[in-house]
């Protein structure tokens, strides 16, 4: 995959440790929009040097082809990130899966952006990684998400019971998936 593409309103580009100042600022600015939605985070995660070690980390397991997260930014400002498409556990034969999660400023919803990044990822990452299957695991109220990816064609298996460890509670989590043979 390439480190930077262009959508009809975006740019969607992988980011290197000198970014840590730009990725602390958009989770400052949005953490009580993003927070109910994921695991608690460590004491130091709102620190420049936490998001830096981030994306260091996140540039190996791109090296190792484990994962890779684009961060989106609109063409009228590439200095300020407003979200994030991350595939991650990324699996090879014979399984030839990831997941992807996803997360955008609340001061840019309803704009369409998370559908036009990820809308135009996603044929990439089944292509350059040859996978054949994306998973996504939703809250069950976490309603936002679930219109997009069913607006993406995902289709829901089921439910993940107790699945992951959200704001420190264990919470069920609705299973989605998307083929290649779906796009």
């Amino acid at each position: 995959m390439d480190s930077i593409y262009y959508t009809d309103h975006l740019v969607l580009k992988i980011l290197d440790p000198s970014w840590a100042p730009s990725v602390l600022n958009f989770y400052l600015i949005n953490r009580s929009h993003i927070e109910p939605w994921e695991p608690l985070r460590p004491n130091n995660f709102y620190t420049s040097n936490h998001q830096r070690s981030v994306l260091a980390a996140e540039q190996q397991l791109l090296l190792n082809n484990q994962a890779v997260r684009y961060y989106i930014f609109e063409k009228s400002n590439t200095h300020k990130i407003i979200g994030s498409v991350n595939f991650y556990h990324i699996k090879r034969s014979p399984d030839n899966t990831c997941k992807i999660g996803y997360k955008l400023a609340s001061s840019k919803l309803h704009k369409g952006y998370a559908t036009e990044a990820i809308s135009f990822l996603i044929p990439r990452i089944f292509h350059d990684y040859n996978l054949y299957r994306i998973e996504a695991d939703i809250m069950k109220d976490n309603l936002p998400s679930i219109h997009l990816i069913e607006r993406l064609n995902f289709h829901l298996e089921g439910i993940t019971r107790g699945g992951f460890e959200i704001c420190g509670r264990r919470e069920d989590h609705l299973k989605y998936s998307l083929l290649y043979t779906d796009i």
